[in-house]
């Protein structure tokens, strides 16, 4: 019914539970935690190996994200049914188990539970409630290059936790991450960029690592977060940005109902 390898979605989402489950959670400049070895070492050799082509990828925003001759700095790779159509087969049955273990509902309360003291703070219910809070994923492949840029955010209200996970081949690119940012009132601060920010950590853009943070908008604190220009030396940065929204309508709505249709199995099953 599915192709999806599910004895590696098993083992990788075993995988994820014990890594997450000894990351620690850091609170500065806002609650975030970091994971070495997100995937088991084999899978991610393969998913570099296995990466889409080129020209699978679309523009993403390019009245944003453009050079000075047009040219789209960043582009990305749906995980869409008709894309992964678009593979050849050993592809296709990868990248399905891939969106599989990033948007399924094991990842998301593990996540979720990781991030509780800042979804709570949030949403102003008990810690142990806000594995439960909605979630809907929307996992998406993303290709930036020289000259892509974006300024400090908090990110949209519409998202829960933000997730991206680097796919360098080796540390060349380690000063590539996402940079998260605290306000600063000091006049210096406004004489360069980004302007009115201090960069409060840099996340390193590193093999098989990924960082997550509850995506707070809110008076009293931000997610501030974003990325200097990438310069034309550093090649192109691979990750996998993976998001949960609020509502289903934001999301990846194959994957819900694929998700849906991988928790009916068993309790049909059982009612037989």
């Amino acid at each position: 019914m599915f192709d999806i390898d599910f004895s590696q979605r098993r083992r990788c989402l075993d995988h994820l539970a014990a890594a997450i489950g000894r990351t620690p959670l850091s609170i500065e400049p806002f609650p975030h935690f970091v994971v070495r070895g997100f995937f088991p070492a084999d899978v991610y050799g393969a998913l570099l190996d296995l990466l889409p082509a080129a020209a699978s990828y679309g523009d993403f925003s390019l009245e944003k994200h453009h050079n000075d001759d047009g040219a789209s700095n960043r582009r990305h790779f749906k995980m869409l049914n008709a894309e992964f159509g678009r593979l050849d087969g050993p592809r296709q049955s990868f990248w399905r188990t891939i969106r599989s273990i990033v948007g399924s509902p094991d990842l998301k309360q593990i996540t979720f539970s990781k991030l509780a003291p800042a979804l709570a703070f949030r949403y102003g219910i008990p810690q142990e409630k806000v594995a439960d809070l909605p979630g809907f994923a929307l996992p998406e492949l993303f290709c930036e290059s020289a000259g892509y840029v974006i300024k400090p955010h908090p990110d949209t209200r519409r998202k829960v936790v933000t997730m991206q996970i680097a796919l360098p081949r080796d540390a060349t690119q380690r000063e590539l991450g996402t940079e998260f940012y605290r306000r600063s009132l000091n006049p210096l601060s406004y004489a360069r960029s980004p302007r009115g920010f201090v960069i409060a950590r840099t996340m390193e853009f590193l093999p098989n690592t990924a960082y997550a943070f509850a995506v707070l908008n809110t008076f009293r604190l931000k997610s501030w977060h974003g990325r200097s220009t990438i310069p034309p030396s550093q090649g192109e940065r691979h990750s996998l940005l993976n998001i949960w929204y609020e509502k289903l309508e934001d999301a990846n709505e194959e994957l819900a109902a694929e998700n849906r249709e991988l928790e009916l199995g068993p309790r049909l099953a059982a009612a037989a």
